[in-house]
């Protein structure tokens, strides 16, 4: 399992109580047991599947919550910013992917590729 922060740094991996939610959890129902527990993981089953980036905007600007806020499972490095701007602080990098091609976006020389991809795709059809 490879992780890194939100600048694309590995990490070791940190101890303390952490609470997990799947695309169909409410974070709401989080509230009461937030200030127990150092970390967050919202589960992202396929990097189409949005649900998370509201998680963590909710957990972050209406429910208050300071501690690490993860990204886990499905997501791209297009998406990297959008992650982070959510608030996301710590991702687990899907099988295949490495931390410099996170890094690479901060730096904008990878910026847009979904989006280009998909356009060329439309030219052709």
């Amino acid at each position: 399992m490879l992780l890194i922060d939100e600048n694309a740094r590995e990490i070791a991996p940190q101890e303390g109580e952490t609470l997990r939610l799947t695309p169909a959890d409410n974070p709401q129902d989080l509230a009461g047991a937030l200030a127990k527990v150092a970390r967050v993981e919202i589960e992202f089953p396929k990097f189409r599947d949005g649900r998370g980036f509201s998680q963590a905007r909710v957990l972050r600007e209406r429910l208050g919550f300071g501690g690490d806020i993860r990204a886990v499972g499905h997501f791209i490095p297009d998406q990297f910013r959008f992650l982070r701007d959510c608030g996301f602080t710590s991702f687990v990098l899907p099988e295949g992917r490495t931390a410099a091609q996170f890094a690479a976006v901060l730096g904008g020389r990878q910026s847009g590729q979904l989006l280009r991809r998909h356009l060329e795709r439309a030219r052709e059809a």
